[in-house]
């Protein structure tokens, strides 16, 4: 394709805002191992750029999928993969199964909010054991009335420490293999849920890693995404654009 005058200003928009937000700070939150993600994403949100594809009527800018790709370069042309990385999970990997399947009320109550950048959110798949592996994770979710009741664990978390709500994958049933999963959104302010430790690494610091524990954590049924037992699926369809967005 072609990039039309209209993708040169937001180029430019989003290369101005970079170099004002991000670029100056980079050293200081690289050494910090984190960065300040509730003070970053509302200025990301209010220009727009937490929701370029998704629906106007949560926040979102409708654009097309080019829009992405300038975001993403202009992100990763700072110079550290760490905060475009957190910023790519907030935008682009804890939020499509939520605006693609999630109930209007789940969409006005947690996607309108990351999209405008008030709550940070992250995506919690991967576990100890069942890394690329998604269809051995062990992380449950047992029904108790309209209520889920989950137990496990989650590692190698984006944004794991400073997430408002997860995006969190668990069983749900007794069904083996991929059979048997659900999306479910977790406020990491419930009772049960806990960081275990925030991982040191060797790059991409500014970007902070979690392990995270559930230990009885409550969620209501109503904040399953979508299909309960489709999870995996919805999963696998959110993971290609990841894919897209991040490559």
């Amino acid at each position: 394709m072609r990039f039309t005058s209209e993708h040169h200003a937001f180029r430019k928009m989003v290369r101005d805002v970079v170099d004002r937000e991000v670029v100056p700070h980079l050293d200081k939150w690289e050494q910090a191992g984190t960065f300040p993600a509730h003070e970053l994403f509302p200025k990301l949100g209010e220009l727009g750029l937490l929701g370029l594809e998704y629906d106007p009527e949560y926040g979102g800018q409708g654009a097309d999928h080019s829009f992405t790709v300038i975001l993403c370069e202009e992100l990763y042309r700072a110079g550290a993969a760490g905060v475009p990385l957190a910023i790519g999970v907030q935008s682009m990997m804890a939020t499509p199964s939520l605006a693609e399947f999630g109930t209007d009320d789940l969409k006005r109550r947690y996607l309108a909010p990351a999209i405008a950048g008030t709550q940070v959110c992250s995506i919690a798949v991967s576990e100890t054991g069942a890394g690329s592996d998604v269809a051995g994770i062990r992380t449950r979710a047992a029904r108790d009335g309209d209520q889920w009741v989950i137990n496990g664990s989650k590692m190698y978390i984006t944004n794991g420490t400073q997430a408002d709500w997860l995006c969190l994958l668990a069983r749900t049933s007794d069904e083996g293999g991929y059979r048997g999963m659900s999306q479910i959104i977790v406020e990491t302010k419930s009772p049960g849920f806990s960081v275990s430790r925030k991982l040191d690494k060797l790059g991409n610091r500014s970007s902070d890693t979690a392990e995270l524990y559930f230990e009885n954590v409550r969620v209501p049924v109503a904040n399953t995404i979508g299909e309960i037992g489709r999870g995996f699926q919805q999963q696998m369809a959110q993971f290609v654009i990841e894919v897209f967005s991040v490559s």
